[in-house]
């Protein structure tokens, strides 16, 4: 007999997409986006079908891989940006 696996209280499951996460997300992609572009950068996002996205920083060809919006936000402040 297999044992169910009783769900974390402190995480939200659901098989339902949020979008009022999504709206957020977007918002401050966006926000993101334009602070980046005042420090002469590009930030691109690509969500592949599973639903994971991924974020990266462009300039002068130079690449550099965000895994998260934190880490975009935090990059932004190594660059000199501000939102």
């Amino acid at each position: 007999m297999t044992p169910k696996k009783t769900p974390d209280p402190t995480k939200a499951e659901s098989s339902a997409p949020n979008t009022a996460q999504s709206i957020a997300t977007d918002r401050d992609f966006h926000a993101l986006r334009r602070a980046y572009a005042q420090q002469g950068h590009h930030l691109h996002s690509v969500t592949p079908k599973d639903g994971a996205t991924t974020y990266w920083a462009e300039r002068w060809g130079l690449v550099r891989y965000l895994p998260s919006l934190h880490d975009a936000a935090l990059f932004l402040a190594q660059i000199g940006g501000r939102l």
